[in-house]
This record gives structure tokens, C-alpha cells and sequence, in this order.
């Protein structure tokens, strides 16, 4: 009786392992495929772009011994320029730590191109071509790039690289092309805005000179309408689970929103973004990208880039990391006329992550609805008299013109042509024809 009971005990377990066999081979999960729609995608708001689309100079100066002219960001032969010099190659650079004013400019004709901000080495290596074997650039703070063309039998011309901040500059030459030099762009320079150097008085070793123009300028004021971006987006792409964010506080259009540790605000009437995102590590690697290409790469991937927007700024300290793109409209860069910034993005890193992020919340439409108006502006002499007496000329950063941006409407911007100074970082409209005392700072 116990031998049967064995045997029929070894059947049932045999047969159960058959079955179960057979269920393993002939298994079908029950999974939906992996699509589109069970993806979370990155909202598409604007454009990516490549590095050098935002890292861009916003001047050119060409000079032919004691004449000088400038070009921005509107002059068709300005963009025909920086696209030949990002197509061009540059090979024997070599450190030259000994310069002064005069080595610089030497050479009968030359351009100067000038970035609204130093570039490091970093980000300039990512946008031109260096022969392989070139050693590393090693500067902090290129704030120019100067093309010389020494005359006589040479076939190349010569390449600085300009660090006023280090009093540096690197040499080499370059493959840009030395006839559409001469031809395409020196002997164009009449067609151009004259301009005439002024040389800041900031006590550098090496001085930094601007170039302001030697006649009254004149410039379009501009109206345009906007779209509105909707902050509902940037909740799939600032926060890692959007279904644990709260929105604790709304009046009119501002709101704000947070998952208990990061928070999102709108502000200026629906006009502007806030992200703070608190980071509690003060470890910070050398091995980090820099930070305007961090700040790039966070724009790129959280959206990507509406409206023209240009590096202007950036800043390192030892514990926070910050970089700048302003906007540009007609080849200014865009400042807010009182109240908040609202015409730039801004990105701050700390710890090696992305802790604050603010950015405008509307995307201007392709043609203004009015460019028929235009404004006179003062000339570079009278421009540097009247900032000098207003500011104190050791501490003047930089001149340039700009555009003051004014909201009209809830989605109607007014854009007016201005002379701007920089002071500390910041910077002022100024009006030469105001009466004294009048002016705001």
C-alpha cells in the first residue's frame, strides 16, 4: 500500500512539472508596447540649438590704418563674417604674456571681433577648429579675437586671442581666407557706421577700448505681439514627477507650485518663470563642464530656445555658478524698462546641479506690427561726456546701445532705442539730452 501511494505521488509530481513546463514555453506577458505614448518626452516649446548660435560676438570692427567701422548682428556681412571665421582653422598658438596696447593693433588692417562677454577657453575650443596637435588655449576670459593682416608678400593672416581680465594673448594664424579679406570685407567699411575708440579708464594693465560711433545714430522703435508659453508645460520639465506637485498659491496670473522641495513660480503677470531647486552640496568638480555650456545644454533639453537669445553675462563664485542669455531684437540686446528683468534667461549651478532657473514666459511673434517710427541717438562724444559726469569713469564697464523693453499690453511689447552704461554688473539707461539730475539709475 505504501509503494503505491509513492508511485502515485511520483505521477502527480511529474505530471505537475509537464504542466508547468508547458506553461513557461508557452507564456505571453500581458505588456503594451513601448511607444511614443508611454514615454515621457521632453515639451517642445522652441528651437535647439548648437553652442554657437547663442554664443555669438555682437560687434565687428574693421580697421584700414586711422579709419574704423562697425557691424552688428543685422549686417549681412557681419553673419558672412563669423560664419567664415567658425569655418576656419587655427594652428600655431602660442602664449604671449608680455603685451601692451600697442601689439595688439599693430598692423595696418585688421577686424576685431567682441563678445558681449569673456569666453573661456572651454566654450571657444567647442566652436572653432584648432589644428589637433594645438596645445590647450589656458585663458579664462577671451573677450575678443583680433585678425591681423601684416602686408608685403604674407599669405596668411595672423590670429590674437585677447584677454583683458588676464593680460593675456594668445598668436597664431589662421586659413581665413586673405582675399575675401581685403576684398569682401576691408574695402566695404565706408558702407558701415564710423566709429572712433574710447579707451576705459578701469586701471587694467591692459586697457579695454570700445568703439562708439563719431555721428548720431539712428534706430527703429519696434512694437510686436507676443504668444504666451504655458507654464503648465514646464511642470513635465523641471520636475521629476509632476504628479506630486501642489499649486499652494494663485492671484490674478501668478502661481506657484512645489512637490515639498522644489518650487516653481509665475510671476510678472504671467510674463516671467521662476525654478528654484535647493542644493545642499558645496562639493563642486573640476571635471564640470563650464558652466555657459551647462546652462546651454539645461535651455536645450527643457524646451529649447524662443526668441533670439545671445550670452551676455556669466559668473563664478565659490559656491554658485550663474550664466546670462539676454534677448535680442534688431541686433540690440533687450533690457526691461522698470520693474523685474524679464528679457533674459538665467541659470545658476551649485553643487554641479542646476539650482535656480528664470526665463520668460512669451515668445514674440516673427514681424512686429509697427517698426515705422524711429529714434535719434546721440553721438559717441557726446555719449561718453555725459557718462562720465553721471557715473565715475574708473568704474564704467562697458557703452553700447540697447533696446528698453515695455510692456503695453497683455501681450504687446514696446521696444525703444536707448544708450546704456555698465557699473558693477548692471546696467543704466542714460539720455545725453535729459536735463541733469533727471535721470534715473
Amino acid at each position: 500500500m505504501k509503494e503505491r501511494i509513492k508511485s502515485w505521488t511520483l505521477t502527480v509530481l511529474v505530471g505537475l512539472s509537464v504542466f508547468l513546463t508547458w506553461q513557461l514555453w508557452t507564456f505571453q506577458p500581458s505588456l503594451a508596447p513601448l511607444n511614443e505614448a508611454s514615454i515621457a518626452t521632453s515639451e517642445e516649446l522652441g528651437e535647439e540649438l548648437q553652442l554657437e548660435e547663442v554664443v555669438e560676438p555682437d560687434q565687428l570692427i574693421l580697421h584700414d590704418g586711422d579709419s574704423h567701422a562697425s557691424l552688428n548682428a543685422t549686417d549681412a556681412l557681419f553673419s558672412r563674417f563669423y560664419e567664415d571665421l567658425l569655418d576656419s582653422r587655427f594652428e600655431n598658438i602660442t602664449l604671449n604674456q608680455e603685451v601692451n596696447e600697442d601689439d595688439i593693433y599693430e598692423g595696418q588692417r585688421s577686424a576685431e571681433i567682441i563678445y558681449p562677454t569673456p569666453v573661456p577657453d572651454e566654450i571657444m575650443e567647442q566652436m572653432l577648429r584648432f589644428e589637433e596637435d594645438s596645445p590647450n588655449l589656458s585663458m579664462d576670459s577671451i573677450d575678443r579675437i583680433v585678425l591681423q593682416d601684416q602686408g608685403g608678400d604674407t599669405d596668411t593672416l595672423i590670429v590674437k586671442f585677447i584677454s583683458h581680465e588676464e593680460s593675456f594673448v594668445l598668436e597664431g594664424e589662421t586659413n581665413f581666407s586673405l582675399s575675401a579679406f581685403r576684398e569682401e570685407y576691408v574695402l566695404q567699411m565706408d558702407d558701415y557706421t564710423s566709429v572712433f575708440p574710447y579707451q576705459l579708464n578701469n586701471n587694467a594693465s591692459t586697457s579695454e577700448v570700445l568703439y562708439l560711433p563719431t555721428e548720431a545714430v539712428t534706430y527703429n522703435t519696434l512694437s510686436d505681439t507676443s504668444t504666451e508659453i504655458d507654464y503648465n508645460k514646464f511642470l513635465n520639465l523641471l520636475f521629476s514627477d509632476s504628479d506630486y506637485v501642489e499649486q499652494y498659491r494663485q492671484d490674478n496670473q501668478n502661481a506657484s507650485f512645489t512637490d515639498g522641495n522644489q518650487m516653481m513660480s509665475i510671476e510678472e503677470n504671467g510674463s516671467y518663470l521662476t525654478y528654484v531647486n535647493p542644493v545642499y552640496s558645496e562639493n563642486t568638480s573640476s571635471s564640470q563642464s563650464h558652466v555657459i555650456g551647462a546652462a546651454f545644454d539645461f535651455v536645450n533639453s527643457r524646451g529649447g530656445w524662443t526668441d533670439d537669445y545671445r550670452l551676455y553675462d556669466w559668473h563664478r563664485q565659490t559656491q554658485e555658478e550663474s550664466a546670462t542669455y539676454r534677448m535680442m531684437v534688431a541686433g540690440l540686446p533687450v533690457f526691461t524698462a522698470g520693474g523685474p528683468e524679464i528679457s533674459s534667461i538665467n541659470v545658476t549651478r551649485s553643487g554641479g546641479q542646476v539650482s535656480e532657473y528664470s526665463r520668460p514666459l512669451f515668445q514674440l511673434d516673427d514681424s512686429p506690427i509697427d517698426a515705422r517710427g524711429s529714434m535719434e541717438l546721440a553721438s559717441g562724444e557726446e555719449v561718453v561726456e555725459y557718462a562720465e559726469e553721471q557715473f565715475d569713469p574708473s568704474l564704467i564697464e562697458d557703452i553700447k546701445p540697447g533696446y528698453q523693453l515695455e510692456k503695453t499690453d497683455s501681450l504687446v511689447f514696446r521696444f525703444e532705442p536707448s544708450w546704456y552704461v555698465k557699473q558693477d554688473g548692471a546696467w543704466y539707461p542714460i539720455d545725453p539730452e535729459e536735463t541733469p539730475g533727471t535721470q534715473e539709475g
